[in-house]
């Protein structure tokens, strides 16, 4: 009995130890988790609305220090614009739509911040009285300045962060746009079920695209509501996905069925809206793994030939006759 007391004993000493121990490693992973340098910018994206020739508008954004050092940074403005449909982004272009980086002045353009703190920038955008309507855009850049090198690595720390302001000068602007292209594919191997579409903003102010997604078995009855069906197995019409597009650029988007199983036929509806402009693109989408397409046709080949064989075998019976 004694012995047994001191097995007990002796396994519940190893089983805390070992706790203590696994404990303890979590502790110091989730601590190695965060990094020495982490800059964040609140909000990584403005859009300050209309602005009025000769009036200034007044802004702020926070950089905030996520990191387990402190570091220093320097606040710069720089033009902003994308250069393909795929909207990769541009900080070096000037043109007639990004002229208000040389309107916008900081009350700092360097600072300091210490671990799990953040400091406000204001800034102030003096808009010229003679410029002409349409959009404007540029991005805040906030750099990290004096951080040495990571620890034991010898490497120099260099992180830079935007913060997209999006404006429009008030006058006539130009609202036109298309939906240029808006597809659904027919057949596809692999999940998950994926739509595509470009819309073409042909005006001179930025415009919000909105595109909605809906998925219906393939025997399900019309809705009366305008939805797809009143047995939708997927749709995001409540909170449909958003975009901005700048003035003369086309943009494209796809929108994904997450969870799409790997077999399946469905009606598949995208709308995507921009302006005024509405395309609206319905089809049945076939869901079917490529060795199960090759059973089908295999079957398919084999009933063909069988077909044939015993047409041919008829007509040689007939024949003998």
């Amino acid at each position: 009995m004694k012995v047994f007391q001191r097995v007990s004993s002796v396994l519940c000493g190893m089983f805390l130890a070992m706790s203590m121990i696994v404990l303890n490693h979590s502790a110091v992973f989730a601590e190695d988790k965060q990094p020495e340098y982490r800059l964040q910018v609140s909000p990584a994206k403005q859009d300050i609305g209309d602005l009025k020739p000769g009036e200034s508008y007044a802004g702020a954004f926070k950089v905030q220090n996520t990191g387990k050092n402190s570091f220093d940074f320097k606040v710069s403005a720089s033009p902003y614009s994308v250069k393909d449909e795929l909207y990769s982004p541009e900080y070096d272009k000037n043109s007639q739509y990004t002229d208000i980086v040389n309107w916008i002045k900081f009350s700092a353009t360097t600072g300091h911040v210490d671990p799990n703190q953040e400091q406000e920038i204001a800034y102030t955008i003096k808009v010229p009285s003679d410029v002409p309507a349409g959009g404007q855009y540029l991005a805040i850049t906030v750099e990290l300045t004096n951080t040495g090198t990571t620890e034991g690595s010898g490497v120099a720390i260099t992180q830079q962060v935007g913060s997209i302001v999006y404006a429009n000068v008030h006058g006539n602007t130009r609202k036109t746009g298309e939906v240029i292209e808006n597809k659904i594919p027919t057949i596809l191997f692999n999940p998950p079920v994926s739509t595509t579409s470009i819309v073409n903003n042909t005006g001179n102010t930025h415009a919000t695209a909105s595109y909605i997604l809906e998925v219906c078995p393939l025997f399900s009855g019309k809705a009366s509501d305008g939805t797809l069906c009143d047995e939708e197995v997927y749709t995001n019409r409540e909170n449909p996905d958003t975009l901005t597009i700048l003035p003369e650029t086309r943009r494209f988007n796809t929108i994904t069925w997450p969870g799409s199983p790997k077999l399946g036929i469905f009606r598949v509806r995208q709308t995507v809206s921009m302006f005024d402009q509405t395309s609206t693109v319905e089809k049945v989408v076939f869901l079917c793994p490529i060795w199960f397409a090759f059973i089908i046709i295999l079957l398919i080949f084999c009933a063909v030939f069988w077909i044939i064989t015993r047409v041919r075998a008829r007509s040689r019976d007939n024949r003998s006759e």
